[in-house]
This record gives structure tokens, C-alpha cells and sequence, in this order.
């Protein structure tokens, strides 16, 4: 089973690495098949790049930008359309 870890994210350069990171330490501890999809919403700073950089060194993390016109509510429901797990968690 795998499972599916959704953050939406907007303007979150400074403390998105430790999020994600955070995520994926626990995740690989405990043995847990996972993906981490961080949903971009609209950010104007380094988010997505942050996140992208990640993705090239680890194939688990994704990086998406939403397709609606921004808001958390919108940015979750383009995470759900997305994940590819078994399960999944929203995760702030």
C-alpha cells in the first residue's frame, strides 16, 4: 500500500524543505510506501523550485502547480485529482 502525503503550499520557501523533509524521514522510518505532492499555489518565491530540486534526487517527491485560480480549499481539492497513493493525508 502506498500513501499519498498532499501539501498544499504558497509562499513557502522558507519552511517547505523541513516539511517535506520532516514527511519523508517519518515515512521511511517507519517503511511506509509514500509519495509527497506538494501543491503549488500560486507562489511567487522559490516553493516549487525548492520542491522540484528535491524531486530530482528523490522520485518520491512531486511538485504540481494548481490549476485554479488559488485559495487552500482549491490547492487540496487539485492534490486529491492528483495523488497516486492507496491512501492519502493532507498535511499543513
Amino acid at each position: 500500500m502506498k500513501l499519498s502525503v498532499v501539501i498544499p503550499a504558497r509562499d513557502e520557501a522558507g519552511s517547505i524543505m523541513e516539511t517535506v523533509n520532516g514527511a519523508v524521514k517519518v515515512l521511511e522510518r517507519e517503511s511506509i510506501d509514500y509519495e509527497v505532492l506538494v501543491i503549488d499555489d500560486g507562489s511567487k518565491d522559490q516553493t516549487r523550485t525548492l520542491v522540484e530540486e528535491a524531486g530530482r534526487t528523490n522520485s518520491k517527491i512531486r511538485c504540481r502547480t494548481s490549476p485554479y485560480s488559488g485559495g487552500f480549499g482549491l490547492a487540496v481539492r487539485a492534490g486529491l485529482e492528483e495523488f497516486e497513493g492507496d491512501g492519502v493525508v493532507v498535511m499543513m
